[in-house]
């Protein structure tokens, strides 16, 4: 039964009165009556549509009086478990009474202006990092990096930007007893604790990238070629600038005679890696690309400042002598070979490694001494020819090409 209006603001009068004398924290009773008796107002002025002005301004004091008392009604107004109880219609604006903000809660548009902020950036950083470990179809170690930071970032991108997800966070929260104030600015918190976490993940990349080159390595040096690519790859999508990746990928090119592929790596490598010097020079030899050969090799050479191991000194300077007997040029040639044998045998190298070099000056000797290869210049050059067959090992192309000139020559002049 609907009450007369004037009976209607009497009980509302005396239901906030109550709200005003009671002791804090106010019982739900008292919060009950306070919003049946102000449903009651707006029940008994839809059946008063020409209400008397003196009446209206009597209800919007007592509304005045009620918005006063918000901090004590909000707990109850904010319950979800009220409004699932008494479905308050959303025009019923006393049915949904917040607590005045203070304190953090008054930078609540900041903390949700950074969180978004932060989960923008996030999400930009989540699709960058699982592009380079997905491009090429993903391995065991790259699914589970981008499935982990994944999760993460839309976990909270939803528990920030969707109505579920903030239902649930703020059920979670006050599991765990964390006071209301302190919500926008913790989800704000967590939203830049993953951009941290998001961004040294970014910055770990070239760690990460090494890791992929050592694993490549070991594939390489196995004979699993197909996964020693895959793993080079994945290292350059990490890091574009790891030269140990570009080089190896090189070098593994070079195997699979993609020269063009291999000179494109090398060319990457070059700035710090001398041994991508001497290898790219040498594919400009094959390729009888002499002069760039030559210019490739003399920077290293002529760098005081470079530090080269003993054996990358030899292979660049044996290569040198190349590259010059190629140009005909035999004095030259001569003298690069012959520091790269004292080279070799001072730091003590391999003998299979100073052979290509004794290889080379005895077909130096030979064309210097006489262009037609008479008897003479190839006993002059039989020593180097011998230490070519005893000790030279066929593993590229070319040195295999040299032991048969060099089995040739003795045959020749060994012969009784």
């Amino acid at each position: 039964m609907t009450l007369p209006l004037n009976d209607a603001i009497q009980r509302y009068q005396d239901a906030i009165a109550a709200l005003d004398n009671a002791d804090r924290p106010v019982s739900a009773a008292i919060v009950l009556a306070v919003l049946n008796s102000r449903d009651g107002i707006q029940t008994a002025l839809a059946d008063t549509p020409e209400a008397d002005g003196a009446v209206l301004q009597t209800i919007s004091e007592l509304d005045q009086q009620l918005r006063a008392q918000a901090s004590a009604i909000a707990p109850f107004t904010q319950s979800t478990d009220w409004r699932a109880s008494f479905s308050p219609k959303e025009t019923a604006w006393w049915w949904f009474l917040a607590a005045p903000k203070q304190g953090l809660t008054q930078l609540d548009w900041l903390w949700t202006a950074l969180s978004i902020t932060f989960l923008t950036i996030s999400l930009g950083l989540v699709g960058d990092i699982s592009t380079r470990f997905l491009k090429g179809g993903p391995d065991t170690a790259g699914a589970i990096a981008v499935s982990v930071q994944s999760i993460l970032t839309l976990l909270a991108a939803g528990g920030a930007l969707t109505k579920a997800g903030q239902t649930a966070g703020k059920q979670t929260l006050k599991a765990v007893k964390v006071p209301e104030p302190y919500w926008q600015a913790l989800g704000a918190g967590f939203a830049f604790l993953l951009l941290l976490g998001l961004f040294g993940l970014r910055q770990s990349l070239p760690q990460i990238s090494i890791w992929y080159t050592d694993r490549g390595l070991e594939n390489y040096h196995k004979g699993d070629w197909g996964s020693a690519e895959a793993h080079y790859k994945r290292a350059l999508e990490l890091d574009a600038d790891n030269t140990t990746a570009h080089f190896w990928l090189g070098r593994l090119y070079e195997d699979l005679q993609k020269h063009d592929d291999a000179r494109t790596q090398y060319q990457y490598a070059i700035a710090t890696k001398p041994d991508a010097v001497n290898n790219l020079a040498r594919l400009s030899i094959l390729k009888q690309d002499y002069s760039t050969a030559i210019s490739l090799l003399q920077k290293p050479l002529s760098d005081e400042q470079a530090s080269l191991t003993p054996e990358t000194k030899f292979a660049l300077m044996k290569n040198m002598g190349w590259a010059r007997l190629k140009q005909k040029n035999f004095t030259d040639a001569e003298t690069w070979l012959g520091d790269a044998i004292k080279l070799g045998e001072s730091a003590k190298l391999p003998d299979e490694k100073i052979a290509a070099a004794h290889c080379l000056m005895a077909q130096a000797i030979e064309a210097e001494g006489n262009p037609k290869k008479t008897l003479p210049a190839q006993k002059k050059a039989l020593p180097d020819w011998k230490f070519c067959v005893q000790y030279g090992t066929a593993t590229v192309p070319e040195e295999d090409e040299w032991m048969t000139t060099a089995q040739q020559r003795l045959t020749r002049l060994e012969a009784p």
